[in-house]
Parts: C-alpha cells; sequence; structure tokens
C-alpha cells in the first residue's frame, strides 16, 4: 500500500529515523546494564534481557529499509495517483520480505514477553506463594523459551506466505488476548493494592493495605500496559478493515489510506518499553 502524499512518507521516514536512533540507544544501554552486573540476573531480569535482544534484532533490518525507503520516495511518481489499491504482489521484493518477518518479533515477541512481565507482577502481589515457587530463574527461561519458538514459528511463516494478510490474522487475535491478560493484571494488582492486608496497622474499622511494594507494583504494570496499548491496539483494531479491504478488492480511499498509514508507525514505539519499565533501576545502578 503506498498513499500518494509525500508529506506522509517523509513523517513515517523521519519517525523510522526517531526510533531507530532512540531504540538502539535505550536497548544497548539496557543490555550493558545486565551484562555489567556480577552476580547473577535474577528471574524477571530474564526476561527483560530477552525482550532486549529481540528489540534489538528487530531494529538489525530498519537501516536497510530505510535506505530502501528512501530510494523509493525519490523514484515513485505520486501525480496520477488518485486513489489507493490493495495489490497482492506474487513476486514481492526481496527486502519488503525480510522487513515482513523482522516485524514479527515486534508484533508477537515483544507483547508476548511484556504480557509474562506483567504476569510476574501480579503473581508477586496477588498470589506471593505461588510467586516464591516459580521464581527460578529455570521457569524464565523455558517461558522465553516458548516465546522465542512461537515468534520464529510466524517468522518462517511470513517468509513462506506471499499474502501477510493471512499472517496478520492471527497476529492481531494474539495481541488482541495479550492486552486483555495485560489489563486483567492491573486490575488484579490494582484491586489487591486496596484490599485490607494484616501486615499492616488497622486504624478504626479500615487496614492500611497501600504499601510501598504494591504501589511499586502497580506503576511497573501501568509502564508496560499504557504503552503497549497505545503501541499495538490501532493495528489490532485496524486489521479486521484491512481483511475486508483486501478480500473484496476495495478501492482504499485516500483519507483511510493515511488513518492505515499511521497505525502502522505505532507498534515501533514498544520499542521502547523495556527500557521504560528497567528505568528505576538504571538510575539505581547509575
Amino acid at each position: 500500500m503506498h498513499c500518494p502524499s509525500q508529506r506522509l512518507a517523509d513523517i513515517r521516514f523521519v519517525t523510522d529515523i526517531f526510533t531507530l536512533v532512540t531504540g538502539v540507544a535505550a536497548n544497548t544501554a539496557l543490555l550493558w546494564l545486565f551484562l555489567r552486573e556480577r552476580k547473577t540476573l535474577s528471574a524477571s531480569q530474564v526476561l527483560g534481557l530477552n525482550l532486549v535482544v529481540m528489540d534489538l534484532v528487530y531494529l538489525c533490518i530498519m537501516p536497510v529499509s530505510l535506505i530502501y525507503e528512501s530510494a523509493e520516495l525519490g523514484q515513485v511518481n505520486l501525480s496520477d495517483s488518485s486513489a489507493i489499491v490493495w495489490q497482492d504482489s506474487n513476486t514481492p521484493h526481496q527486502l519488503d520480505v525480510a522487513r515482513d518477518v523482522f516485524s514479527m518479533f515486534n508484533l508477537i515477541g515483544c507483547p508476548m514477553l511484556l504480557a509474562c512481565m506483567c504476569t510476574e507482577r501480579y503473581l508477586a502481589v496477588v498470589r506471593p506463594v505461588l510467586y516464591l515457587k516459580l521464581r527460578k530463574w529455570e521457569y524464565r527461561m523455558a517461558v522465553s523459551t516458548v516465546v522465542w519458538c512461537a515468534t520464529l514459528t510466524f517468522c518462517l511463516a511470513t517468509g513462506l506466505v506471499n499474502n501477510i494478510t493471512f499472517i496478520m490474522i492471527p497476529v492481531s487475535i494474539i495481541d488482541s488476548c495479550l492486552f486483555f491478560l495485560m489489563l486483567a493484571c492491573l486490575g488484579g494488582v490494582v484491586w489487591s493494592l486496596w484490599q485490607p492486608s494484616p501486615a499492616h496497622t488497622t486504624i478504626g474499622n479500615q487496614a492500611c493495605s497501600q504499601s510501598p511494594f504494591k504501589r511499586r507494583a502497580v506503576g511497573n504494570v501501568l509502564v508496560v500496559v499504557v504503552p503497549a496499548v497505545i503501541s499495538y491496539l490501532p493495528v489490532v483494531a485496524m486489521v479486521p478493515l484491512i481483511v475486508y479491504l483486501i478480500y473484496w478488492d476495495i478501492v482504499l480511499e485516500e483519507a483511510l489510506c493515511y488513518v492505515f498509514e499511521s497505525a502502522s508507525m505505532f507498534p515501533r514505539l514498544g520499542l521502547l518499553i523495556g527500557p521504560l519499565f528497567y528505568l528505576s533501576k538504571a538510575r539505581q545502578m547509575c
């Protein structure tokens, strides 16, 4: 899909450059903070390390993609484009295929790891006994292995299937389920925050349950949930309409095309969620 707007193409190009620079800087710094620790990584940091690696793998294709897009901007003639038509090309450009394959790290792997991090915070606050039993880093390694296998499976499927729409349908469903899971974890942590706790002093008939640990847990989950919803929800909301337009071969009006193109920029913001989640840790170490 190409929208006949040089301004929108320029905005997308500048946005990608900003995402590339900030994403590489933030995730590289977080990776350095993880690796410079002399002690063994904690169980929760295992998930964070895998998230950083996935972000950096996705960022590897962006410089080549930016060069390709800059070359396209100079060659595409937009003067006789009155409408935008979705087309299924039987011979897609190799770089387009590589870009779609690497996008699965951002669309599947990162949301799954973020959902695991929210679930971990939920168990630590609401189910502390179960959390202590599952606190070993080996369990986190097993979860990370499952996430990597699922992500690589989608990468392989994306490279083999010509029409990426068929891949985006299960991707949107999985992302939607992950959103509900993260929101449920946030609701559970907030609910636990306001419940009476016997470990705190009772004043009258009310108990002071707002412990610093629970408030910190709410902040940690919010740092993941809010940016994740902002980053991935626009694409999830647009995918059903995209499938409908492609299936019926409907001409896409210019205004709606801008909406689709703008929505495709949001998932790249998810590259900064991991560094935001560990911002407090970075402050302590620095």
